[in-house]
């Protein structure tokens, strides 16, 4: 919250005649009302204190900022609405205009950081207008690299180096010399300044409409009030040294022309365009306007720095001929999403009201968009323009925000006809802009999302810099995250975790920042390599046992071995390893990333279907692989006889997304039943099918379920041994959906529940209401159907 405060000059006076003093006195001036907070708040110092901000250990890309505002809202108490998330966020992580003075020298308790930039005037103003509570975010739950980053990406501001001398894209040696915009992140649709539109959505759910008049004569009220109390300005001074003090009452107090604009205006402040374009094209015409007239401009844009990985952006610098910098290409899209969800919010939330913003943000920005809302998606937002932001509404914003941004902040006076006349310059430009320029960051396209825990084995074929490029944008092609896939990395050589299985991308990119401090070799061990993934593949459905879960995510061995080699008897060594994690563990896949050198060696170890091998350099096919990989099921036992759980496993299917389910043939010879249960979250589709190794013939039957529905599949099929049972597929797709998914595990409102059961035993199965198939049904078909073929 900013703190508001009256700028006193007070003079010392000394009157004297013939060289000796006369009298002498004070003189208390009081020049005009300012609001000011330079200082960062003790909050935010931990990111400032040995610690350089600009070396960020984690990448300024959307798949970040969402998965730690999963993670504030994972562990957020249960009353802590999206109203009171992102205004929490704003007043906690928000603090724009933050500089670096060099002639300030860091010590113990002094930071040469200050929020100095023209951007915090327009900062505090949105802290007033937009109220929130810093303390209730459950920041501990965040590291350290992870707060910081949030409050990196979400505050705006220009760095200026000394010496302006900025290359365009080729000399990478210079680029220190070109001005840094932080508060920005990248999308698949662009660079967006992500922290206007948290603010404009924080100021959507707290929506204000104030009179200048009516602002301006409350913040004075307090401000009186505060300055009249006793002991208010309690001057120190030696009363023989002082022959008199003015009292306060004889001062003159000259209102600014600024101030006198301010209450004679009938314009009123919209809170929310104070923090999307309004705002931005305030500050252009008071920091441009009365220097370029009409040759205001806007947009500049710029180029990524990538840490070390082009999955990896970590500075943004800009490139503009004439060094000016309000309103760049950033802050504008940034503003145009926050407009764009602004109008829209309060609609939505009528009907969802655990609606939260990590879902805005992954929703808005993906292919898929925001689809209880006529697909709303940051790749059409020039479509949504005209609706989101009407011209006549833009200009009186547009000059409301600049006479109160002003009048706490500007480079000149401006009288009330000059002003309006730089108000239309600025919006007119703001139009021709879009029209010229929004399209290019519309190309809508689609994205395939594998869901499988990966275990990314890698050796030291590589250097380290490419093996880490290379690990990022596996990171990315399987979406790691908290919904999607989980990923671990296991040394080549050693056989332990560089990085233990986890969803969490902002974990993986720090581990990754950390492979500089191993021990690369480039030998593979492939033998105690299938030691430590035998161990977690044992220890993972254990802990299923445990808890009574029949299922997964389909699980994926990566071998990254371009150069691997191995005698003959780790040759053999190996392969008897893996065939007993495929015994254990049949549904386990494993993929083969090699090369020509030694795609012979590592035929062999393709021993099943669930084996690829790649011998090209085409990294994607690593996730077309993956994205074919169903989840898996299993008719386990409990550990516990006496456990009179249910074995089952819940999930959560997309309308746009179909899920298929498989349970080996090492698990169907155990199969009694397979119960599929639906909580009246949508409609679905429910197909099952079997396949047999010696054919690829599919059987098929397909049924819906709506409502509160449960079938039950019972299997009535006996087959002696594994191999003489086929594979039972199951798979989830057409769905329409209701918008009832409220709870935590859902990754979006529209998201389908439903809970999939097996039993061993037939007993207490069947329920009254439970539709029963049986499954001797597909297998007769399948076998009539080999025979007439």
């Amino acid at each position: 919250m900013a703190n508001n405060k009256i700028l006193m000059v007070i003079i010392y006076c000394v009157l004297t005649k013939n060289g000796t003093r006369v009298s002498s006195f004070f003189y208390v001036i009081e020049l005009q009302l300012i609001w000011s907070q330079s200082a960062i708040p003790q909050s935010l110092r931990e990111c400032y204190s040995n610690n350089p901000i600009s070396n960020s250990s984690l990448p300024m890309n959307l798949r970040v900022l969402v998965d730690i505002l999963r993670k504030l809202e994972k562990h957020s108490d249960s009353n802590v609405d999206m109203r009171t998330m992102t205004s929490s966020i704003l007043h906690r992580f928000k603090f724009d205009g933050i500089e670096y003075h060099k002639e300030v020298q860091s010590a113990n308790g002094v930071l040469p950081f200050a929020a100095t930039g023209m951007q915090r005037v327009r900062n505090s103003l949105m802290e007033d207008l937009v109220p929130g509570n810093a303390n209730i975010l459950p920041a501990h739950v965040l590291s350290l690299e992870e707060r910081c980053t949030l409050h990196r990406i979400i505050s705006n501001t220009i760095l200026k180096p000394d010496d302006m001398n900025c290359p365009r894209f080729d000399n990478t040696t210079s680029l220190r010399s070109c001005p840094r915009e932080e508060g920005v992140l990248l999308t698949s649709y662009g660079t967006v300044a992500p922290g206007i539109l948290i603010g404009a959505i924080a100021a959507s759910l707290q929506h204000q409409n104030v009179s200048i008049k009516q602002l301006v004569a409350s913040l004075e009220a307090h401000l009186l009030e505060e300055t009249t109390t006793d002991n208010k300005y309690n001057w120190k001074y030696d009363e023989e040294e002082i022959d008199f003090v003015l009292p306060r009452s004889e001062m003159i107090h000259e209102p600014s022309m600024w101030y006198n604009q301010l209450i004679t205006s009938n314009a009123e402040l919209d809170n929310i365009w104070l923090t999307t374009i309004a705002g931005e094209l305030a500050e252009i015409v008071l920091f441009q306007g009365p220097l370029l007239g009409n040759n205001m401009t806007l947009g500049a844009m710029g180029f990524w720095e990538y840490h070390w990985s082009t999955q990896f952006p970590n500075i943004y610098y800009l490139v503009n001929e004439k060094e000016y910098f309000e309103a760049t290409r950033a802050e504008l899209m940034g503003g145009i999403d926050g407009m764009i969800i602004a109008k829209n919010l309060q609609t939505w939330l009528n009907d969802l009201y655990s609606l939260r913003l990590s879902q805005i943000f992954s929703m808005y920005y993906s292919y898929d968009g925001i689809t209880f809302s006529a697909k709303l998606r940051a790749c059409e937002r020039e479509h949504m323009l005209s609706h989101a932001i009407p011209k006549t509404d833009l200009r009186e914003q547009t000059y409301a925000t600049a006479q109160m941004l002003a009048h706490r902040k500007s480079i000149a006076y401006i009288t009330p006809e000059a002003l309006e006349r730089m108000v239309n310059v600025a919006t007119k430009k703001f139009y021709t802009y879009t029209e010229n320029h929004l399209s290019s960051e519309s190309s809508c396209h689609p994205t395939y999302e594998p869901q499988v825990e990966a275990l990314v084995v890698l050796d030291g074929g590589w250097s380290e810099e490419f093996a880490k490029n290379f690990l990022a944008t596996l990171l990315e092609d399987l979406d790691v995250s908290m919904y999607g896939s989980r990923m671990g990395v296991i040394h080549g050589t050693s056989g332990e975790w560089l990085l233990n299985v986890t969803n969490s991308p902002s974990i993986a990119y720090q581990e990754l920042n950390n492979f500089l401090s191993a021990s690369w070799s480039p030998k593979l061990n492939f033998t105690r390599v299938l030691e430590t993934v035998s161990a977690h593949l044992n220890e993972v459905w254990k802990r299923n046992q445990e808890y009574a879960r029949i299922g997964d995510l389909g699980q994926v061995v990566i071998l990254l071995t371009p150069l691997g080699s191995m005698s003959n008897d780790e040759q053999q060594s190996a392969i008897t390893s893996l065939r007993e994690i495929k015994h254990n563990h049949p549904d386990v896949h494993f993929i083969y990333y090699v090369s020509r050198y030694n795609e012979n060696l590592f035929k062999s170890f393709v021993l099943s279907n669930e084996d690829h091998m790649i011998s090209t350099n085409n990294i994607k096919l690593i996730s077309h692989y993956a994205f074919e990989i169903p989840r898996t099921l299993r008719s386990i036992t409990p550990l516990n006889s006496n456990d009179s759980r249910n074995l089952q496993f819940e999930d959560y299917v997309s309308p746009s997304k179909t899920v298929t389910y498989r349970i080996h043939k090492h698990w169907t010879r155990n199969l009694q039943k397979l119960s599929i249960h639906t909580f009246n979250y949508g409609t679905m589709q429910a197909c099952l099918w079997i396949r047999h190794e010696s054919g690829d013939l599919k059987t098929v039957n397909c049924t819906k379920l709506t409502g509160y529905e449960e079938i039950a599949l019972t299997n009535d099929v006996k087959c002696n041994d594994g191999s003489s049972c086929p594979d039972v597929y199951l798979s989830l797709g057409n769905i329409t959906s209701l918008y009832r998914c409220v709870e935590i595990d859902c990754k979006t409102p529209d998201q389908v529940r439903v809970i999939l059961r097996i039993k061993t035993n037939q007993a207490n199965f069947v329920g009254p209401n439970m539709k029963t198939i049986s499954l001797c049904i597909f297998f007769v078909l399948y076998f009539l159907g080999r025979i007439s073929a």
